[in-house]
């Protein structure tokens, strides 16, 4: 028998993991929990004959079935109630993102994980991107030289309801939901975190969203890198696009494919994208989660961190966290004075060392 995981969260992305985790040979699912009997449902009919139980209460669940991991695809607000709740019933966690909406509830996830010697480990899958792993790789070897400017864009046709009723009336649903991901896609691809930011959130005419369907951000990252990012929800069309230009040339990639221009020449050329573990080459909605399954099966045989664990992953809401504040302040934020904002005040600095830890991965 493989690892035994828990599902919390039966909605339309879990019911993607339930396919995900079926599909995966290390892996066995043995409960799934949702509040929502008609999403309960919905899982069992693709559950089959197959043996699992079905909760409607996660705290039952975890008492009643023995288990591994808990793999929560609840709505985000509710990731780091759960995510706490699993770690104190002694269960690696898998989570979508965001891990937590607010770095406090961020830390209190990473207080808990470490205090209970467990792993967390966040669902972000576009690190494991065929094209972004090809990306990865020519900046890690130097290929383009001393890097010069970076632009990101991404433009997607997605209504609140492709997502779910919640997401319509998030007041960053653009930054909480989306963005995030790009953001920890530059802290992997530059190997270094984000120093500051200037952001404005505004909801385009003609939206579906109750507000901040689009942000724009000048982000400022460790070595004097600077970022242009601009995303929508509110598009005719998805179409993604980022561009590094060095000086030895330009790379830009669309998450599917990767084009090199040396400097000087007229023309893009495709580059070969590099292999990845079978499973991470598939599209939306396997793409990158054998690498993320991958992880968690360590974390549980050799408690080995995983690289998008909870640790880590703090510096991406760290970057969310202060889009919104320098949104809300407009005005430039500061990656530290919004972390310093959570940091313990009451002298108990235990656990302040593995933030401290990950703050200088970077460097």
């Amino acid at each position: 028998m493989g690892m035994r995981v828990i599902h919390v969260g039966t909605g339309s992305r879990g019911r993607h993991w339930l396919q995900i985790v079926r599909d995966y040979p290390e892996a066995i699912s043995v409960a799934f929990v949702d509040k929502d009997p008609q999403a309960l449902d919905e899982a069992r009919k693709l559950v089959g004959q197959r043996p699992a139980q079905f909760y409607t209460d996660l705290n039952v669940a975890l008492r009643e079935v023995a288990a591994d991991v808990a793999l929560i695809t609840s709505p985000s607000f509710l990731h780091a109630e759960h995510a706490l709740d699993a770690l104190d019933a002694g269960l690696t966690v898998l989570t979508e993102k965001p891990f937590a909406t607010n770095l406090g509830d961020a830390y209190k996830v990473l207080r808990k994980a470490h205090a209970v010697g467990k792993h967390v480990v966040v669902a972000e899958n576009y690190r494991f991107f065929s094209a972004e792993r090809t990306v990865g790789q020519w900046i890690a070897e130097n290929r383009l030289g001393r890097i010069a400017t970076i632009m990101c864009v991404d433009r997607r046709n997605q209504p609140p309801s492709d997502q779910a009723p919640w997401v319509g009336n998030m007041v960053y649903p653009q930054l909480e939901e989306i963005a995030i991901h790009h953001f920890d896609s530059f802290r992997y691809l530059f190997h270094c975190n984000a120093v500051s930011m200037i952001a404005r959130s505004f909801n385009p005419a003609g939206s579906p969203y109750a507000s901040g369907a689009a942000t724009e951000a000048l982000i400022e990252m460790e070595g004097n890198l600077r970022i242009l990012y601009f995303g929508t929800l509110t598009s005719h069309r998805y179409e993604y696009s980022l561009c590094i230009e060095g000086e030895n040339g330009c790379l830009w990639t669309d998450q599917k494919r990767v084009w090199w221009r040396k400097k000087g020449a007229r023309f893009f050329w495709p580059i070969k994208l590099v292999p990845v573990p079978k499973g991470d080459e598939l599209p939306y909605p396997r793409g990158g989660t054998t690498s993320l399954l991958n992880q968690v099966r360590d974390a549980i045989l050799y408690n080995k961190e995983g690289e998008t664990s909870g640790r880590d992953n703090f510096w991406t809401l760290a970057m969310v966290a202060t889009a919104i504040r320098s949104a809300e302040q407009a005005c430039k934020v500061s990656v530290s004075e919004v972390v310093n904002l959570i940091a313990p005040g009451n002298g108990d600095t235990a656990f302040q060392p593995e933030i401290e830890q990950q703050s200088n991965a970077g460097e």
